[in-house]
């Protein structure tokens, strides 16, 4: 396996994020033994466990491949998951001030994080607006704003505008 180096501090978010629940720690110590399909980690640990395969992909800690259809799978393709990385490396220095922030963000409780991206998502709409914008809309500096999208799986950077996921 590899080595998760972490030397941003805005890299912490997903990181202190990815094991902050029982469905989550659950789900990774299956996709690091072996590949596991979407259905079989939905069979096991319901919509939350999908959530959280989506979110190991996105803050890169799993790894996809596509099955071949076949009688286990229904006859559809579908993604299967594994553990990218078996071990975190974190090196990081900064300003206590920076990594307030980005624990303030991290440590947010998931109603008021829900209320806030659903706010963002309203503000954003369907095309996306440039970060800048989004931050000063919000009275967010960059840094909380990116850790926030890194803790979202409902939005995404593309180049420097923020969107919806699709």
């Amino acid at each position: 396996m590899r080595v998760k180096v972490v030397n941003d501090s805005i890299d912490l978010v997903p990181v202190l994020r990815a094991f902050d629940t029982e469905v989550k720690k659950n789900v990774f110590n299956e996709i690091s033994s072996d590949w596991k399909t979407v259905s079989e980690i939905v069979e096991k640990y319901g919509e939350e466990g999908k959530k959280a395969l989506e979110f190991f992909e996105k803050i890169k800690l799993a790894e996809t491949k596509w099955t071949m259809p076949d009688q286990n799978t229904g006859g559809k393709p579908q993604k299967m998951y594994k553990a990218y990385y078996s071990t975190f490396n974190i090196n990081i220095s900064c300003p206590i001030t920076e990594m307030s922030e980005v624990f303030t963000i991290a440590s947010l409780n998931d109603n008021e994080f829900a209320a806030l991206e659903k706010q963002i998502a309203q503000f954003i709409g369907d095309e996306g607006k440039f970060s800048s914008v989004v931050a000063e809309h919000f009275n967010l500096s960059n840094l909380s704003l990116k850790s926030i999208i890194k803790r979202s799986n409902n939005f995404v950077y593309k180049g420097m505008k923020i969107e919806k996921k699709k």
